[in-house]
């Protein structure tokens, strides 16, 4: 045999085998002979390849594809695989019912038993629908019968409450106090609102004498103008009184108050005249620097220039090793210049 055959042979084995052993990790077995039924769903939610499909629990296949109806693009056509040996009736219904484990289960419900005629054959659809968890739990039968002994259940509970609190001797005490509180809160309300009446003409007089007060106040307006304007001609007076008449501690303490305002006067004005040299131009760094572009950008350029320096001191200190060498060594540039 040929070396280019053998190569051949091995890569169609390779393949079949690969293929064989990946429909057989998702369940299928190429060797089996399945039937393959179809069902349509307007929902398919949560159906995927390889979705097992039961009968009555029983494992009998798996969902193999899915795909979009041509003629009706809004439902969707499901490809199960049932097990050889498994005999469903043509009426039966693939029902999608969500798990426990999270995912969904496709059940096969039908009634009875079928004949050659009258089982699907491979290539059959079946009707589908979609089952809610509760009714895939149970019937709608079971589900009737539960109810209704719930129903039993609740009834016989409130007839006892009902019997116990009807001999109970502290319930209806609490009921009976409750009941003379709401009588003592209705007769409350009912003498507050008396009492409001009552005193709505006092509060009326209340309201008349402050709007009383405001109109005196609003009348004596130039009096208390005139007693203001006193009190500030007095201050002005005490700010003429001499140091000299004044007893030794007041003297003293005038004196440094006078002292710390001419030297804070002093300060102001020096700082004003710096200000007024600095806004008109004068001379110094600090006024080129405010006046000047070119000399605010060759400082600002420098110091620039100043941290670049400092940067690759700190990145490459080898470089400035070499000063101390007699040696004398090309420079090399870096591959990345911090300064572009």
């Amino acid at each position: 045999m040929r070396k280019e055959t053998k190569i051949g042979l091995f890569t169609v084995i390779t393949v079949f085998l690969a293929i064989w052993g990946y429909k057989y990790l998702r369940g299928f077995n190429i060797f089996d002979s399945n039937t393959t039924l179809y069902a349509v769903y307007e929902k398919v939610n949560g159906v995927r390849i390889s979705t097992p499909i039961y009968i009555n629990g029983l494992q009998v296949g798996l969902v193999a594809d899915f795909a979009q109806i041509e003629d009706d693009l809004n439902k969707i056509k499901v490809v199960m695989n049932i097990n050889d040996g498994i005999k469903v009736p043509k009426d039966a219904v693939a029902e999608i019912v969500p798990s426990f484990m999270g995912g969904v289960e496709i059940h096969l419900t039908f009634k009875g038993t079928c004949s050659n005629g009258d089982c699907a054959q491979s290539g059959d659809f079946i009707k589908g629908r979609m089952k809610s968890m509760l009714g895939g739990i149970t019937s709608p039968e079971e589900m009737s019968l539960y109810t209704k002994e719930l129903s039993k259940g609740l009834t016989a509970v409130i007839d006892t409450l009902n019997q116990r609190l009807g001999q109970s001797d502290e319930i209806n005490k609490s009921v009976s106090d409750a009941r003379a509180i709401l009588v003592n809160l209705k007769s409350t309300t009912g003498r507050l609102d008396r009492l409001m009446a009552g005193s709505s003409s006092a509060i009326e007089g209340s309201m008349k004498n402050v709007e009383s007060i405001t109109a005196n106040l609003k009348d004596n307006n130039k009096t208390i103008s005139a007693i203001l304007a006193s009190a500030e001609k007095l201050s002005s007076d005490l700010e003429k009184v001499k140091i000299s008449e004044l007893s030794g501690d007041v003297q003293q303490t005038m004196k440094q108050l006078q002292a710390t305002l001419a030297s804070s006067d002093k300060a102001i004005n020096d700082l004003g005249i710096l200000l007024k040299s600095l806004n008109e131009g004068g001379e110094g760094a600090v006024a080129m620097l405010l006046h000047d572009k070119k000399f605010a950008d060759n400082l600002q350029l420098s110091i620039k220039n100043l941290d670049l320096l400092l940067q690759d001191f700190r990145l490459h200190p080898e470089r400035y090793r070499r000063i101390l060498s007699k040696k004398k060594m090309p420079y090399e540039a870096p591959a990345v210049d911090p300064g572009h």
